[in-house]
């Protein structure tokens, strides 16, 4: 036997240990009055004291009942382990010479040994003759053998155990179990479903296999069915329940189901997914993920830090997009759908891009062939082979980027991009799901520059000068432009230009949590806050701290300096006032420039709007058997 091994029997003895059943006030001690005499000689080896002595004081069986059953009492004993403990306790005060080990073990009809490290069901267990529920959750038993449980039991829970096999269970079926608990191990395999039939359980009522690795639906509800007594059914955080047809295959294939996954079936569930158990040919193991991104707000404007004494070349062009990581699909798996968006796993697939034109399809540089510029924020390696270990199974995860289409800025940019995701590795997704996924908000930053002659010039969108310094901005935000000639201002170039690599930058990532569709919830609806993106121009222009309130800047009394004295020029009179000359012109310039800081100072990081990006992640479900109906018959 290996040393860190534990036994259901040492555990049990320990419980047994801690009821003091030879101790005050239980048992038959000198400290009880009715047959304190009688025993102290025979079994404690005291001797009788004469009744002019002072002895230890002894109590009636009364007041030894309330030691044990009064809430303030330190003796008084919970006994979550067994309801049968406390009444064990309290058969030793009234009736202590029946206390002898067959009994006790016998008394017991209920166990609950949680959380006790026990590895080893041993035959320990066949001692308790009129035992009828079991429980060991939260243990570490891998193996059980059927020989060593009493024939008795009606309630078997091993949840969060780690029981890979059911071979050694079903080796001497219990004919009286009516409940198994088989949920959070290491079960799912197709060897498993085996042994789930009414040949080997033809009383079970309740059936937990949550949380296990089960994939395949028919072949699982072919062997349910032959259960005669089923009412009650959890499958919660299986693999198979991420299909559209869960929960309605299982409902309609089997219809004694009262319980489903802690829902009360009702006649409107038979009645909507009625039919649907002969549909078996649409019914695929396959889970369909719809994957949205909304909006983006909080960027700050890139405009606002070009210097006004740059030169006209190049011009810069930005642009905005969203990264999000989701399973690697096979070429023909991934299904993209949307008005105008595409998600696409090869970097150099295209990417839909309205355009006053219509739709272009513009592929994607090779990331090698780009310069990178990243923030502060640690950015996680998402293209990798990642390994899981989540107690259930031990899958490998194959992840990638997928990104949205890219945007001019705006203060809101709505993307609306919304992308289809097959997923036929059901284990795997649920590995994926428990672990959640990152999304990054990328920057891309292009140069631009006039095309050498003999040199193909690539025609560049509509562009903005902004301080002495053309910016481009994509045509989807130019809709302007048709004011602009309407109000007679200056017409925007267009200029034939030559594009440097496009320089990619990060602005943010977060992690996204996925657990609650594995809980049962059918979408995941997140609102990303990225926090607040400091930008160049918005940290030189906030306002420094002073250490001393009271001491004014230099800046300040030069301002009230000028302010006395523009008081006392104007209280000398009008008539030795004089017009103004270029130098008071310019005094007046650079108080209405100071005035106009004070008021647009830039606000405090707690008063900046933090990037945020709208998510969504949705299961596709059936809602009813029609719907598949015309699915098939459109």
């Amino acid at each position: 036997m290996n040393m860190s091994s534990r036994t259901l029997s040492l555990a049990v003895e320990e419980q047994l240990r801690s009821l003091c059943l030879k101790d005050f006030p239980c048992g038959h001690g000198c400290w009880s009055k009715s047959r304190g005499n009688i025993f102290e000689e025979q079994s404690w080896g005291y001797i009788e004291q004469d009744e002019g002595r002072e002895g230890a004081a002894k109590e009636e069986q009364e007041a030894l009942m309330e030691h044990l059953t009064s809430p303030l009492s330190p003796w008084r004993h919970e006994g979550s382990w067994s309801p049968q403990a406390p009444t064990l306790r309290e058969l030793s005060v009234r009736t202590p010479e029946l206390l002898h080990g067959n009994f006790i073990f016998s008394h017991f009809n209920t166990l609950r040994i949680v959380d006790k490290g026990v590895s080893i069901v041993d035959d320990g267990l066949l001692r308790f003759s009129s035992l009828r529920e079991l429980v060991l959750s939260a243990n570490k038993i891998s193996e059980l053998q059927a020989e060593y449980l009493p024939c008795t039991l009606q309630v078997l829970e091993l949840y969060a155990n780690q029981v890979s096999s059911l071979k050694g269970l079903c080796s001497q079926p219990l004919p009286c179990l009516q409940h198994l608990g088989l949920g959070c191990n290491r079960l799912g395999s197709p060897a498993d479903i085996q042994y789930l039939t009414g040949t080997l359980w033809p009383r079970l009522v309740s059936l937990d296999l949550s949380w296990s690795g089960f994939q395949g639906q028919q072949a699982l509800v072919d062997a349910l069915a032959t259960l005669p007594c089923l009412r009650t059914l959890v499958l919660e955080g299986n693999p198979l329940t991420f299909t559209p047809s869960y929960p309605g295959f299982i409902l309609d294939s089997l219809p004694r189901l009262l319980y489903l996954d802690a829902t009360r079936v009702t006649p409107d569930d038979h009645h909507r997914f009625g039919g649907l158990a002969k549909m078996r040919d649409r019914i695929v193991d396959q889970a369909m993920a719809t994957v949205t991104v909304r909006r983006i707000r909080g960027v700050p404007d890139p405009l606002l830090t070009v210097d006004e004494s740059s030169p006209e070349f190049p011009v810069v062009s930005y642009s905005y997009y969203v990264n999000y990581e989701f399973l690697r699909q096979p070429p023909s798996g991934n299904k993209q759908a949307g008005s105008d968006t595409a998600s696409t796993s090869d970097p150099m697939a295209p990417i839909a891009e309205k355009t006053d034109g219509g739709i272009v399809g513009i592929y994607q540089t090779p990331k090698e062939n780009c310069e990178e510029e990243t923030t502060n924020t640690p950015i996680p390696d998402t293209t990798a082979r990642t390994m899981e270990s989540l107690g259930t199974n031990h899958c490998s995860i194959d992840v990638m980027m997928n990104s949205t289409h890219k945007l001019a800025w705006a203060e809101y940019m709505d993307y609306d991009h919304t992308s289809v995701h097959s997923v036929g590795e059901l284990g795997s997704f649920k590995s994926f799901i428990l672990r959640g996924l990152w999304l990054t908000v990328e920057e891309e930053k292009v140069l631009s520059w006039p095309a050498p002659s003999g040199e193909q010039p690539i025609t560049k969108s509509t562009t903005e000068k902004k301080g002495g310094k053309e910016c481009a901005r994509p045509p989807s935000n130019t809709c302007s432009n048709q004011k602009s000639k309407d109000k007679n201002k200056k017409k925007v170039s267009i200029m034939d230009l030559v594009q440097d690599t496009p320089i990619r930058r990060t602005l943010g990532s977060i992690h996204v949590p996925l657990q609650d569709l594995v809980s049962g919830d059918q979408r995941v609806d997140v609102l990303c806050n990225l926090g607040v993106l400091l930008t160049e121009q918005s940290t030189r222009a906030m306002p420094p701290r002073d250490k001393d309130p009271s001491k004014k800047s230099k800046h300040d009394k030069k301002k009230e300096d000028k302010k006395t004295k523009s008081s006392a020029d104007s209280a000398g009179g009008q008539k030795n006032a004089a017009p103004p000359s270029k130098s008071k012109g310019k005094g007046r310039k650079e108080s209405e420039a100071d005035f106009r800081m004070d008021d647009n100072s830039a606000p405090s990081p707690n008063q900046l709007e933090p990037m945020t990006v709208e998510f969504t992640v949705h299961l596709e479900k059936w809602r009813s058997a029609s719907e598949v109906h015309h699915l098939v018959h459109p």
